[in-house]
């Protein structure tokens, strides 16, 4: 009785975790500077430059991220599951509570974490245009919206 909409949490909950990737790639982020004020060569060398540091700082973020959401994820399973026992012990469906209590403890734990990180907010590009702004360009849009 409770598998299904336990299913369709959980379907529901990885959609929504799966569309937090970000619009544009990096390798085709350019920020927008003054071309009149900039020699073209010096600016892709160093954009080529910023990039890999903005690349870098993504892998280590995305690395500390899914250790965070794994024991995130066990602890919400472990937490859901007794909250499911408790709530399910006088009933004849126990095991449906236990389970419906597992997938949105699971369902919970992956999708809490450090969302409004400058990295999620908005992504590798903040890095790259702070990297560009200390290289002496000057940007013309906000930091990290391009």
């Amino acid at each position: 009785m409770f598998r299904k909409p336990a299913a369709l949490l959980c379907a529901g909950s990885f959609l929504f975790l799966a569309a937090c990737e970000p619009v544009q790639p990096l390798s085709e982020y350019r920020p927008a500077v003054d071309p009149g004020k900039t020699n073209q060569a010096r600016y892709e060398k160093d954009l080529q430059a910023c990039r890999a540091v903005a690349l870098q700082v993504e892998a280590d973020y995305k690395e500390r991220q899914q250790k965070e959401m794994g024991k995130n994820l066990a602890a919400g399973l472990i937490v859901g599951a007794l909250v499911g026992a408790a709530a399910g012990t006088n009933t004849g469906y126990r095991n449906d509570y236990i389970l419906t209590g597992a997938a949105v403890g699971a369902a919970a734990g992956a999708g809490s974490g450090d969302y409004d990180h400058d990295l999620v907010t908005y992504g590798p590009r903040r890095v790259v245009d702070r990297c560009m702004a200390g290289r002496g360009y000057t940007l013309l849009t906000d930091f990290g919206r391009g």
